[in-house]
């Protein structure tokens, strides 16, 4: 069953409803500019209620956007043909009020503004001019200012120019870099703004070369490893949170380049990963930034209560790659995009696949990584990089409880968001949106699918069996270590500190402290430089043995392949029967 005929109907470019539209979003935007810059003297009894006001000029304009997605709205104005909409920029307005909703007011919320009315643009100079004095509002001044009104160069040269590749990748190493370097919510915009000007050229430029594509795919990994080692080694709160944002823009280029100028199959699958990637794990993320800006203005201020240990586990879980969440989603689609490449290709494109999926799938499980120091310092902020200092619990905070709810809609129904972003990226129409297929992730091939409710459902199961099983049974699968004395005494007296120092005790176990100190959250001991040095030797001789196991290897190669070629017959033997 169909949802409607003319839910999906193209409406002219020429029409009233598409004019009303556009002329709606450019009204919000002059609206939300004005409320972002007046002081609250000229506001009088409106600058109470700022917050309240852009809030709400922001969801309408994501109401409109998601509207106009839905309709398939294209077209510009007669009268005045320097703004239109078109496919990829409402599935971007749509990210854009979440991001400058929860942005607060300024010159970050003014930022927003130029990038949504940039999206808007019909011109590239218009469009060029529009980013790039968001960006410069987002550098604050510095030597930042001067170099990042560059990334926006590629918009004003012709496609086919042989200086568009070089310069595109110049665009993403500087998006990159200007989402590692900023703070809040915000860090979002310097990626949504690269993606959207390397998607648009990079379909008018069509496949490329192998040189050219090896240089795009690798900037894009360069800005994701950069961004995942700043997640991994960042002591502070809010560069953690944007090194995990510049990551997973750099994973998106990649996905791009695959997509778009590749030679590879596998182009529509790739390009499935690009869509769910700017759903569930950029709301995801635009929570995650909006708490670690939240806790950044007072250091001692930590969540506390129940409901925000389940909001913090929910947006780290929301962005990684555990099934069936918004991570695990895009890394299926380019596992699939990845298989159905592999078919097709020649041995050395089929190894390059692989091996650049094996790079990308590296960088997700090291984002994990990052992922859990970022909870640790939402949740454990006083123990973990600002020690000895007393916690304050907070109030209920509800731009990120919005983010993670919209991210958890999309992981349920994301046949809804591949529908409304079917434009984001050029390719094939996706057929109209249907009931059996809105919770799905299908592919047009008739090939794999994948449901993430029924992943839910399943583990739903799991628990509900082994809680039946500990009911019935009267038994806990992990049994409560009974200990004689406190762990930190080991029978040894109380020791009362003296007045004005803190006495720190240290643990029972080393290897905790050793891995804390191994991602940077715990300060590193001499017992765990130890453990370190011993590590290193323990390794040192296992290569050794390995490399003499290769070597015998070697020189008894004929005797091990008759020795494996007659078990292989033996099992076939059994097996047959």
């Amino acid at each position: 069953m169909v949802l409607s005929a003319g839910f999906h109907s193209r409406l002219g470019p020429g029409s009233i409803f598409t004019s009303f539209v556009l002329c709606s979003l450019l009204a919000i935007f002059a609206a939300l500019g004005v409320f972002a810059v007046l002081p609250d003297r000229l506001l009088r009894g409106a600058a109470v209620w700022r917050a309240e006001i852009m809030g709400g000029l922001w969801a309408l304009s994501g109401v409109l956007a998601i509207v106009g997605a839905a309709c398939k709205l294209e077209g510009e104005l007669s009268w005045f043909p320097v703004f239109g909409l078109d496919g990829p920029a409402l599935p971007m307005l749509v990210l854009l009020a979440f991001a400058g909703g929860v942005a607060g007011s300024g010159a970050a919320a003014l930022a927003c503004v130029f990038v949504g009315v940039g999206f808007l643009a019909l011109s590239p100079l218009v469009f060029g001019l529009l980013t790039g004095t968001a960006l410069v509002l987002l550098a604050a001044g510095g030597w930042r200012s001067v170099c990042l009104p560059f990334a926006v160069l590629p918009a004003c040269i012709p496609a086919d120019s042989p200086f568009c590749v070089p310069l595109l990748c110049l665009t993403v190493l500087l998006m990159g870099w200007a989402v590692s370097v900023q703070k809040g919510p915000t860090a979002v915009l310097p990626g949504m703004v690269g993606l959207f000007l390397l998607g648009r050229l990079l379909a008018e430029v069509g496949e490329l070369s192998v040189l050219p594509q090896v240089i795009l795919v690798a900037s894009g990994c360069l800005v994701a490893a950069t961004g995942t080692l700043q997640a991994m080694r960042d002591k502070d709160l809010a560069r953690i949170a944007s090194g995990l944002c510049a990551a997973w823009y750099g994973i998106l280029v990649v996905a791009v380049a695959l997509a778009l100028v590749s030679s590879f199959g596998g182009m529509e699958t790739f390009r499935m990963a690009i869509i769910l990637g700017m759903g569930a794990p950029m709301l995801a993320l635009i929570g995650l930034l909006w708490l670690a800006q939240w806790q950044q203005a007072e250091p001692k201020r930590r969540i506390a209560s129940l409901s925000g240990h389940v909001l913090v586990a929910g947006l780290l879980m929301l962005f990684s790659i555990m099934p069936p969440f918004g991570g695990f989603a895009v890394l299926w689609s380019l596992l699939v995009g990845a298989y159905d490449a592999i078919a097709v290709a020649q041995p050395i494109g089929a190894l390059t696949i692989m091996l650049l999926l094996t790079l990308l799938g590296s960088i997700m499980v090291l984002m994990g990584a990052g992922l859990l120091r970022a909870g640790a310092a939402l949740l454990f902020p006083s123990t973990v990089f600002q020690p000895h200092r007393a916690p304050v619990a907070a109030e209920f905070v509800w731009p990120s409880w919005i983010c993670a709810g919209a991210a958890m809609l999309l992981v349920l129904l994301p046949g809804v968001w591949l529908s409304l972003a079917d434009h984001l990226v050029v390719g094939p129409v996706v057929p109209p949106l249907k009931w059996s297929r809105i919770a799905t992730i299908w592919l047009e091939g008739g090939g794999a699918s994948f449901t993430p409710v029924f992943t839910f459902l399943a583990l739903g199961a799991a628990l509900a069996a082994a809680a039946m099983l500990v009911r019935l049974l009267g038994f806990l699968p992990f049994g409560r270590v009974i200990k004689p004395v406190p762990v930190w005494r080991q029978g040894a007296p109380v020791i009362q500190p003296a007045e004005g120092r803190t006495v720190s005790y240290e643990g029972a176990a080393p290897l905790w402290p050793a891995c804390m100190a191994l991602f940077g959250l715990a300060p590193e001991t001499r017992k765990d430089r130890r453990l370190a040095r011993r590590g290193r030797v323990a390794l040192r001789y296992g290569r050794r043995w390995l490399f003499r196991g290769a070597e015998w290897c070697e020189t008894q190669d004929l005797v091990l392949i008759l020795l494996l070629l007659g078990g292989g017959l033996l099992v076939g033997l059994f097996v047959g029967k």
